[in-house]
């Protein structure tokens, strides 16, 4: 028999309530094999285990009571105690059953970084601010005067650029005079969609995020009574441009690839376009590969034929977005573009010579490289050639998309994609699944005599 803790409210524990204890039977559940992992929090360290419970699995939070606490603002319910100073908490991590441990990892993966989200927003907001500090952000102007600044040592310039249009949305809507105090959800609501008929559900969406960001820091320092801003929910966007993917077909990329052999700065924007296009790489994989992680000379150890591949490995700090490492096989048209710039060692990508390039110094976010200036340069001269522009991350979708319509198993390029299971597949490249000749095995009975 397990002892349950039911945590008091904060209200009921700041008034020196005792915790109630119930005791109660749990249900049994079986181990699974992922390895434990740790969660900081400013309350302490909490383990995170996984268990198999009748039909899916479940993430196990184990450490202090303050630290489940703030893990989990919105649980009002029993937690299981398990020492005098520690208690546990298993709950569903995601809506749906999660039966792939592969995807459990994955879910278990995006809490931590929503955590450590968290976690970073309370150590900068203490860090960057004293109390006299925040005492004085009252209103929705000095919050985003305030932080803004702060964030520019923080983070890329990129993203202080998009903050910078985001919050001028939101000062419009809102009005910088809005007192943080009297702020309310539905507030925030009417003014999201208002800024989606201005501009559009994309980037009233993406300016949410933005707005919730700086008001978490707020609520983390206590200039906000709650968290009640988290429940505001996206606009809808139209069914048309949801999960719209560009691409190119296998013309286009022998086009674009032509125009990157033409770029100065080689073999950088040669090889861009190619692991893109032919492995599915995410753009900061690209950046992150190494010639070791080339298996050029791999051989069938059975027939004796090349059978080279890509390793998409952890190392120096940095994991891919899964958080796991997965092999791709090389074709042959990716093989004869790898051969003759192949290099025993080192990145793939390398800065132009002219340029400083990454990383950053200071505290701030830190790049190994940045491809930007190279791929926009690339774009403009595909646009003078008649070409079809697409960002970065459409080489990856140019990969799916040509291996799909080539009918190639789903299941084999979600794993060459990095995905736990097909449904990511499905949902952003169905369309090019939509007919299959099939349909046409039952024939009509007049047309079989």
């Amino acid at each position: 028999m397990n002892v349950a803790l039911a945590l008091n409210p904060p209200a009921a524990s700041a008034a020196g309530a005792n915790p109630i204890i119930i005791f109660e039977r749990k249900p049994m559940a079986g181990h699974t094999t992922m390895p434990p992992r740790k969660q900081t929090t400013p309350y302490g360290d909490v383990t995170l285990t996984s268990r198999w419970m009748r039909d899916r699995y479940h993430l196990v939070a184990t450490g202090p009571i303050s630290a489940l606490r703030w893990m989990f603002p919105k649980h009002d319910g029993s937690m299981e105690a398990v020492s005098p100073h520690a208690c546990r908490h298993v709950f569903s991590p995601a809506p749906a059953p999660i039966t792939v441990e592969r995807e459990l990892r994955r879910v278990c993966a995006v809490w931590q970084a929503r955590w450590d989200e968290r976690g970073q927003d309370t150590q900068d907001g203490l860090a960057a601010s004293s109390p006299s500090q925040s005492s004085s952000i009252q209103n929705l102007g000095q919050l985003f005067d305030h932080l803004y600044a702060d964030r520019m040592t923080k983070v890329a310039k990129s993203t202080t650029d998009r903050d910078r249009y985001r919050l001028l949305l939101w000062r419009t809507e809102l009005g910088n005079d809005r007192l943080l105090a009297n702020l309310r959800p539905d507030d925030i609501a009417d003014a999201l969609a208002r800024i989606g008929k201005r501009t559009s559900p994309s980037t009233a969406n993406t300016s949410l995020g933005v707005l919730k960001t700086y008001l978490t820091w707020a609520a983390n320092m206590g200039l906000l009574r709650d968290l009640s801003h988290k429940t505001v929910r996206r606009l809808k966007e139209p069914a048309s441009l949801r999960h719209r993917r560009e691409w190119w077909t296998t013309a286009q990329f022998e086009q674009a690839l032509a125009i990157a052999q033409q770029d100065p700065h080689q073999p950088t924007a040669t090889l861009l376009v190619a692991c893109g296009c032919l492995l599915g790489l995410r753009p900061e994989e690209i950046i992150m590969q190494r010639w070791e992680d080339l298996d050029l000379d791999a051989k069938d150890p059975q027939t004796g034929e090349p059978r080279p591949v890509c390793h998409v490995v952890p190392h120096s700090g940095w994991t891919p977005k899964d958080g796991e490492a997965r092999d791709i096989p090389i074709s042959a048209r990716l093989l004869a573009i790898l051969t003759p710039l192949r290099r025993k060692a080192g990145f793939l990508l390398m800065n132009e010579p002219h340029r400083k390039g990454r990383p950053r110094g200071g505290t701030g976010w830190k790049y190994r490289y940045n491809p930007t200036k190279v791929w926009r340069r690339m774009m403009e001269a595909f646009t003078k050639a008649g070409g079809k522009v697409i960002t970065m991350y459409g080489m990856r979708h140019t990969f799916a998309s040509n291996l799909l319509i080539n009918n190639v198993s789903d299941v084999k390029v979600a794993r060459w994609l990095g995905h736990g299971d097909t449904r990511m597949l499905h949902r952003h490249y169905g369309h090019l699944l939509s007919y299959d000749d099939d349909i046409n095995a039952t024939a009509n009975p007049k047309e079989q005599g």
